[in-house]
């Protein structure tokens, strides 16, 4: 599969450094699968880590 898709990466080992980044989809191998998340929601302790 080829394209992009949209992630969120965590830049730093510090308080926030989040980032809503477009990357390329990865390369899978022979034994690895690739999954669509249709959607996604962000728990008490994703905030937490940001702050």
């Amino acid at each position: 599969m080829t394209g992009t898709m949209r992630a969120v990466v965590k830049t730093a080992a510090a308080p926030g450094n989040i980032e809503l980044r477009t990357l390329p989809i990865p390369q899978i191998g022979p034994r690895d699968i690739l999954v669509r998340v249709k959607a996604a929601a962000v728990c008490g302790t994703d905030v937490h880590i940001r702050h």
